[in-house]
Parts: C-alpha cells; sequence; structure tokens
C-alpha cells in the first residue's frame, strides 16, 4: 500500500532542508557499481555514485531487491537513463518509483527513447505516484544532452536496419478500454486521495513510433577536477599557511620570502582531466551494423585516432553476450584502447548461463532452513562465487557480478573484492551458535520421525516463491505460488516482482526452462502491483523457455481480473509485443454456478476451478480448485474475513491464505483490508480445512512471524517461506518447526517482541488519553 500523504511530505521536507545548493565544483570520487548483473532472471542495472549524486543506468525487474539488500542509496537517485526500452531494462522501474517516493525524492527524470511515460500511465491505477514528478527526456532529440555538476553526457541513438523492423501487430484496433479503477479504495467508499485516471485514450495503432525503437549509448565524460593541495608537501617545501596556499591550490608558483620558488605541480596531486566512460546496448542482431559503424563511436576508438583523454576507461555493454562474439562486435571492440575495461552485464542464450543473482540473504535463510527438513528447504543452485572456489580473472572482458566495482575518480581500477561470496558452513554455524537451537532440532528430528501424514498425496506440489506483503525485503520476494498440479502440469498463482527470477533461481537454468514450458496457466488474484507486475518477465521468460526446449506449448491461460487487459495492451502496443503468449480468461467468468472454458478445464486437468469477489480491493479475487484425483486447494489472495471464500474452500484439503499482520493489529489489519494471524486461522477453521499455511507477511517480518504458540497446538497450521517446497505428505512436518525456527531467529523475535511491546504502551497511553479527554468533555456537558 502507498504510504501515507504526511509521511512523505515530511520526507521531503526534511530532504530539502537537507539539500545544499549546488556548488558547481566536480566530485571528488566517482563510482561505477555493478547492481543487477543481467543473468537470466536477474536485474540489468548499473549504478553510479559519487561525493555528491546518484545515477542508474537501466532498472531491470528485481533492481530494488538487490539495491535494499547492498544498501544501495536510492534516495539519492534523480537520474534513471535507459538503453532500449525492453522490459529487461525497465521492469524494476514501477517499483523503484515507489521506493523513491517513499524516501521523500520529490522527482525523477528518465533519459530514453520517446513513449517510456506509457508505462505510468498504463500503470497509474496501481502504481500511484501522488507525490513523485516523473519527468521525461528523449534521449532520441538530436538536440538533447545531459550535464549537471558531475559530468555531460551524449545521447546517441541507433537504429535498427529495416529488415529488422518489429513486426505489425495482428490488429489495428487501439486500446479499447481504459481502466480507471482505483484499486486502492476499500471495501466500502474510497477514503483516499487517489488522483483520478489519466483521461487521455491511449490509441495505439499496429505500429511502434519507429523512435522507440531506438537503442541508445550515452558517451559520459567527467568534468576535469584540480589536483588536490597536500599541506603535508607545503610543509616540507616551508610554504607558511595563508594566502600563499590558495596561490597554489590554483595552480600558481610561488616565491617564498627566502627566494624560493615552490611549483604547484610540486604540492599539488596531478590534476584530473576527466576520464571517458560509455554506456552501450546493441540488443539484437538488426542493430549491428549500424551500431559499429556510428561515428561517435568510432571517434573514440584508439585505431581511429583517438586520443588519451578521449578513449574510453570502460565501456559498459547492455548488450546480450552471444552477440558480443559475433565478429563485427568483436572488432568494434578491439578499436578500442588496449587497457579499456569491458563490463558485459547482457543476457546469455542456452547452454551456458553465467551465474550472478547477486543475493547473498537467500542463500543465508535457505542453508539455514534447510537443517530443519533438507526435502521442503533444498539448497538452491549455486548462483554466486563459493568460498575457496578461484577469482574471477580479472580479463578485459569481464561478465560482471553483483557489486563489481570500477572507480573512476580519485583512482581508474577495476575492484573485484566486493563481489558477494557464499559461505554456505558460515550460514549453518550462526544457526547452529543459537542456543538451545541443536537441542531444539534433535527433538524436531525424533518428533517428525514419529509424526502421521494428515494425507498420502504427493501431489500437487508447491514452491513458494514470494511470501512477502507490498515490497520485496532480502528473504521474502512478493506474492507467487507455483503449483505443480501433477507431474509436470503447472499453475502460477500470482506473480509479484521477480517471479521469473525466483523460478530460475530455485530451479536452475535447465530446470527451469522445463518448468516453464509446461507452465499452463496464471492465477492473478488482484491487480495490486505486488500480485501481477512480474507478470510480462515471466511471459517472455517462458518463451523463451519454450524456444530452448523446443516445446509445442501454446499461449499461456491467464486467470486474472479483466482490467489486466488495459496495462497488457498498452505494454504490447508501446514496448514489445507480448499479447501472443497469453490468452485472458476473466476471474468473473469463473463464479460458482458458471460453466468455466473447457480448454482452461482440459488444460489444467482439474476437476473444478471457482473463484468469488473478497474483501480487499476493487476487482479483488479468491479461488478454489480441485484437481482430477480429487485435492481441493483454496488461496485467498488478500482479504479480510471473508463469507464467500468460506464457501467456496469449504472442506478444502488445504487453505493457503494471506496472514499480512500480527495479532493486536486489528484494527490496522481492517484499514488496509488484511487479515490478522489469528483471523486466518479462523477461516480455515470455518471452512473445514484440513490444513491451513499462512502467507503475505508484512515486510516487518522478515524472517519469522510473531505467532501465538496457541494457534499451532492443532498441528494443522503452517507457516511459508520463500523457496520452501511442500507436497500433501508432508503438510503435517510444518507445526513442529515452529520451536525450532523461534530459537533459529532468536535475535529477530526478540526484536519484533520489543516492538509488539512498544506498540501496546502506545496503544495503553493513546487509550488512556482519549479516556481523559471523554472525561474533560462529560465533565464539560
Amino acid at each position: 500500500m502507498p504510504l501515507e500523504k504526511s509521511h512523505v511530505a515530511r520526507l521531503q521536507s526534511e530532504r530539502q532542508a537537507k539539500k545544499v545548493t549546488k556548488v558547481k565544483y566536480p566530485p571528488g570520487t566517482v563510482t561505477l557499481q555493478v547492481l543487477g548483473s543481467g543473468v537470466r532472471g536477474a536485474p540489468k542495472s548499473l549504478y553510479m555514485f559519487t561525493d555528491q549524486s546518484c545515477y542508474l543506468f537501466n532498472c531491470g525487474e528485481g533492481s530494488q531487491r538487490l539495491a535494499h539488500e547492498h544498501r544501495f542509496k536510492l534516495s539519492k537517485v534523480e537520474q534513471i537513463f535507459f538503453t532500449h526500452t525492453s522490459w529487461g531494462n525497465v521492469g524494476g522501474l514501477p517499483g523503484i518509483s515507489l521506493t523513491i517516493q517513499d524516501v521523500g525524492v520529490p522527482n525523477i527524470t528518465l533519459h530514453g527513447a520517446p513513449g517510456l511515460g506509457d508505462l505510468f500511465v498504463a500503470a497509474s491505477r496501481f502504481i500511484i505516484l501522488k507525490d513523485l514528478q516523473v519527468n521525461h527526456i528523449d534521449a532520441t532529440n538530436p538536440e538533447s544532452t545531459f550535464e549537471d555538476a558531475v559530468m555531460k553526457m551524449n545521447y546517441i541513438p541507433i537504429m535498427p536496419d529495416e529488415t529488422g523492423k518489429l513486426p505489425r501487430s495482428a490488429t489495428n484496433s487501439p486500446i479499447e478500454e481504459e481502466d480507471v479503477t482505483n484499486y486502492y479504495s476499500r471495501e466500502k467508499g474510497n477514503p483516499e486521495d487517489v488522483p483520478a485516471a489519466k483521461r487521455t485514450r491511449v490509441e495505439k495503432n499496429g505500429d511502434m513510433n519507429p523512435s522507440s525503437k531506438a537503442a541508445l549509448a550515452y558517451i559520459c565524460r567527467l568534468h576535469p577536477k584540480q589536483g588536490m593541495l597536500m599541506a603535508e608537501k607545503c610543509v616540507e617545501f616551508g610554504v607558511p599557511p595563508g594566502p600563499l596556499y590558495g596561490q597554489l591550490k590554483a595552480g600558481q608558483d610561488i616565491t617564498l620570502p627566502n627566494g624560493k620558488t615552490v611549483l604547484a605541480s610540486d604540492v599539488r596531486s596531478p590534476d584530473d582531466p576527466g576520464p571517458v566512460f560509455v554506456v552501450v546496448e546493441c540488443p539484437d542482431e538488426s542493430y549491428l551494423d549500424n551500431f559499429v559503424s556510428e561515428p561517435q563511436l568510432r571517434k573514440l576508438q584508439r585505431r581511429n585516432g583517438a586520443t588519451e583523454l578521449d578513449c574510453p576507461k570502460v565501456v559498459v555493454h547492455f548488450t546480450p553476450i552471444e552477440l558480443t562474439r559475433h565478429p563485427k562486435y568483436q572488432e568494434w571492440m578491439g578499436g578500442f584502447d588496449a587497457d579499456a575495461c569491458h563490463m558485459m552485464l547482457g543476457f546469455t542464450k542456452d547452454g551456458e548461463e553465467r551465474r550472478g543473482f547477486g543475493s547473498l540473504a537467500v542463500h543465508r535463510i535457505q542453508h539455514q532452513l534447510h537443517l530443519l527438513d533438507s526435502e521442503i528447504f533444498p539448497h538452491l543452485p549455486f548462483d554466486l562465487r563459493v568460498d575457496g572456489e578461484p577469482e574471477h580473472s580479472e580479463a578485459s572482458e569481464l561478465d560482471c557480478q553483483t557489486l563489481t566495482t570500477y572507480y573512476l575518480r580519485p583512482l581508474k581500477k577495476l575492484d573485484l573484492s566486493l563481489v558477494p561470496i557464499l559461505k554456505p558452513q558460515e550460514y549453518v554455524d550462526e544457526s547452529l551458535s543459537q542456543e538451545g537451537f541443536k537441542l531444539s532440532l534433535d527433538a524436531l528430528k525424533l518428533t517428525l520421525a514419529d509424526a502421521v501424514p494428515i494425507s498420502n498425496k504427493t501431489y500437487p506440489k508447491l514452491v513458494f516463491l514470494g511470501t512477502g506483503s507490498c515490497i520485496p525485503n532480502k528473504t521474502r520476494n512478493t506474492s507467487a505460488i507455483l503449483v505443480e498440479l501433477e507431474k509436470d502440469r503447472f499453475i502460477l498463482m500470482d506473480c509479484g516482482e521477480g517471479t521469473y527470477g525466483q523460478i530460475v533461481r530455485f530451479f536452475g537454468h535447465e530446470r527451469a526452462a522445463q518448468v516453464l514450458s509446461n507452465l499452463v496457466g496464471v492465477y492473478i488474484s488482484h491487480l495490486h502491483a505486488d500480485h501481477h507486475i512480474g507478470l510480462i518477465g515471466l511471459l517472455q521468460g517462458r518463451q523463451h523457455s519454450i524456444e530452448r526446449t523446443k516445446s509445442d506449448a501454446g499461449p499461456l491461460m491467464l486467470i486474472a481480473p479483466h482490467q489486466i487487459n488495459f496495462w497488457l495492451k498498452t505494454y504490447h502496443y508501446s514496448f514489445e509485443r507480448i499479447r501472443q503468449y497469453y490468452t485472458l480468461v476473466a476471474c468473473a467468468n469463473l463464479f460458482e454456478g458458471k460453466t468455466p472454458d473447457p480448454a482452461l478445464i482440459t488444460g489444467l486437468n482439474l476437476k473444478s476451478i471457482v473463484t468469488t469477489h473478497v474483501r480487499h480491493c476493487p476487482n479483488a479475487f479468491g479461488v478454489s480448485l480441485t484437481t482430477a484425483d480429487g485435492f481441493k486447494l483454496t488461496y485467498s489472495g488478500d482479504t479480510m474475513p471473508c463469507l464467500s471464500l468460506i464457501d467456496i474452500g469449504r472442506d478444502s484439503d488445504l487453505l493457503i491464505h494471506e496472514s499480512t499482520m500480527e495479532d493486536g493489529m486489528e484494527v490496522e489489519a481492517q484499514k488496509k483490508t488484511h487479515c490478522t494471524t489469528s483471523q486466518a486461522i479462523e477461516v480455515g477453521r470455518s471452512m473445514g480445512a484440513k490444513f491451513t499455511l499462512l502467507t503475505h507477511f508484512s515486510q516487518r517480518y522478515s524472517k519469522i512471524p510473531i505467532f501465538n504458540e496457541k494457534s499451532f497446538a492443532s498441528n494443522t497450521i503452517g507457516v511459508a517461506f520463500d523457496n520452501m517446497q511442500i507436497s500433501p505428505d508432508r503438510l503435517h512436518h510444518l507445526p513442529y518447526f515452529i520451536p525450532s525456527l523461534k530459537l533459529m531467529f532468536a535475535d529477530h523475535c526478540e526484536e519484533m517482541d520489543n516492538k509488539t511491546n512498544k506498540r501496546k504502551l502506545r496503544q495503553e497511553r493513546e487509550e488512556k488519553h482519549k479516556q481523559l479527554q471523554r472525561s474533560a468533555q462529560h465533565l464539560g456537558n
């Protein structure tokens, strides 16, 4: 949910108060750092920071989660540059924009091809930017440039040749419906001040604006910086403090009273004339000829007479890795100075997928949970270098990882020391060192050996890909549950940002391609961004997997509120063709009493699938499906306790229910139309569910939610974690994990308990104050 307006206004006021008028002097430090490595499933993003300001080059899906883990200062980002308008480059922009808004940034400027603004028009109902002004500079305009106190930048647009022209859409019809729904209104009324939808009708015929297809190269030159005056050298040469220091700092030689001449060069560090770096992308082979022949880029090459000052120190390539190996591309790269560092952040194709998802936190918690049950919490494929493996060689062509760093000022060097390294034994030892945990773990193993299953079925198998709410954190991504209904037949329930990457991370590249090729359907419960913004990346990832596995799979069956069409159609017509990848089935067409499309039932091999409205926002749905062998699974999506969900979920074998807030926060839960833990458990009891699995936890509970252990006494309640896989015959294990989990994450539980106690004290004070006011009012009357 968006933060309260008063909160953002206060942050903006504080930001403005702290903001010193920009001094027109070049920064003393300038650093390039890889945020997202471009590994398939991971974001592509480069972060540039100075002692004055910060910048982003591209903002792929999942960027904000990595930025949160590695503490990138998004609050200082006001300029974002895009090399090509593809989902791989812009997919993280909606989430990043919300994060930037919430920390008080008043405006951001997007630099790229025309049409970037359409992304926010299409998303305006679920990406609410009330307090952030988004500006767009058309970088294909020959008169456009960028300059600030840090650098001067030239935009270089590169078009595909005519044979690479994007195909015309199958239809020339405009986007018929505009979604004007307020998805942040509550169950009754519209208490929030959400601006009305933009009424400009989005008309897109089959052809895109030709300039929107442009790839952009950015030639960036830092402003020159004078050398620093070294006080110790001044003392060594006998220069007395005073005006002479100022003359030397300004580069003037001086003569001391004793007649000795002191050269400025003797007491100053060398001037930095301002290094050049270049950021490029050649999206595919249709751009290649125009790319390698681009005159302004060729002028920077040593072989074409570029001077030392004009030769780039760094060339950052967002080009797909396989295309960088094309003979023409290799010849183009060879034209640069031999000492230039080439940083590669592009996708690879089949067979040689790079490692580099960039998150240590995901592996840390998975290794710790693995101690409880190795099947429910399997080890993830190692997608980073493991401690003890040899370091990446410092070759001139560098396949970048998250935190690969190049210092442009004051030093000019590559630094790989910050790249994350997995240390599995350290993570295990961390848990085993917790007081009482090892004894609890031994007792758990004995208990599980005698535990009685509540079902002997091995399907459906569930993999929780996202169990957090609203925004991702280090250990819980936003909502997504992969359900294997029967062997190699999958449906996905919700699709938060980064879901495609979560699938690749969990299964590894090869198995993920098989899973995605066998993904028959996706169910979207409602149109809040944390439940569907990962859909475009998933559609594209599935298509890549179909091509990789040579599968004959047809379009994905997308079960969603029909209003999602406005978002997907606008993206299709404005940016990349995606409509051929899915067939929409409206959730409202699956209400009880309606006959579902036979193709849907056949494709998923279900006995039934039923949806209902739930109590959250407009067009929010819950769903209940029954598999061919009779297993009934109900999923709440986001909702307050809801009778219609109880009705369609009667006698479910498994209820997956949101549990956003802890007990004692009922008022806040109602305000935000969510459930507390006990409310979710009570829904399961009311519908007669054999087992209730809780998910969608507030991100305040980054590791384990707060709950009353008495609620788990029935042994029919479990807590979901990211990268947890579970089948019906192992559900009975989950309740027994609770004591060990509390010891494993003892520090986190203590912190949460302290916050709970403070909140209760605050509530008691507020209630006492209200009572005093009521008493005073009564006496006054």
